[in-house]
């Protein structure tokens, strides 16, 4: 994340969880695999605090390591840390609040 991007969090229960094959836009440079992860988001707020009204967030995937397939589970309680791309940058669980 740049120097300008705060980010957003935002806490929800995992409705999706797929591995995705990421093509290349330059030839000869491989093809890769990212997690894409759907929620449905209860809260999130800028880096700054500020509230996001949910709904803005509808059908919105998120993007991080693969890894994140075998490690979280469909309906599990999550807090995101993601970058204005929607790329993850932290992920864990969130306990009911």
């Amino acid at each position: 994340m740049g120097g300008s991007d705060a980010g957003l969090i935002v806490v929800g229960t995992i409705r999706s969880l797929i591995l995705h094959t990421l093509g290349s836009r330059f030839e000869g440079v491989p093809k890769r695999e990212v997690a894409r992860l759907e929620l449905d988001v209860e809260r999130a707020t800028h880096g700054d605090g500020t509230d996001i009204e949910v709904g803005n967030l509808a059908g919105v995937s998120f993007q991080g390591p693969p890894e994140l397939v075998p490690a979280y589970a469909l309906g599990e309680r999550v807090q995101l840390t993601v970058s204005s791309e929607m790329h993850i940058a932290s992920i864990r669980r969130a306990p009911l609040s």
